[in-house]
């Protein structure tokens, strides 16, 4: 994503052209599709505040570049995370042995699971980001019967 293209969304946030209120840089990150922690986000919101109540482009711009250079740090980690994700869904929800998640782990698994973990566990999601994330997952993954496929659900999020 470019700048321009940064700048433009940024702008529809902006609509006296003083900024962004600071509590909205998350806001405006998450619709850049930047999924900044909720831990950055916050040292964001506190940086920004000593500035005063509205953040301006440049450093919003350098907001959304600390974010997206953690989220590669993190790749690693992501990718483990989401390899944790799918054994846990298979294992609890599923109720499939280790030895069979192993051996031949199925390449489908329930929306409702995936939604039910994205807002329970970790960096919670809100009810209008799961059903957002809902939407995007039945427009570009391939799912049958309320089940999605893991592969399409993974290449979503990392695309």
């Amino acid at each position: 994503m470019n700048e321009d293209e940064i700048l433009e969304t940024f702008k529809l946030f902006d609509q006296e052209g003083s900024g962004i209120k600071c509590k909205d840089i998350g806001t405006v990150m998450r619709s850049l599709g930047v999924g900044a922690k909720e831990k950055q986000l916050k040292e964001f919101i506190t940086q920004a505040s000593q500035k005063g109540s509205f953040v301006s482009f440049p450093d919003f711009m350098e907001y959304v570049k600390k974010a997206q250079s953690a989220l590669t740090d993190d790749s690693a980690v992501n990718k483990e995370a989401i390899q944790g994700m799918q054994v846990g869904i298979l294992r609890f929800f599923e109720k499939m042995s280790q030895k069979k998640i192993r051996e031949n782990p199925p390449d489908m698994v329930k929306i409702a699971d995936i939604k039910h973990l994205l807002s329970a566990g970790g960096e919670k999601m809100s009810e209008e980001e799961i059903e957002e994330m809902s939407k995007q997952i039945r427009q570009s993954c391939r799912v049958e019967d309320g089940r999605v496929s893991f592969d399409d659900f993974v290449k979503m999020l990392s695309g």
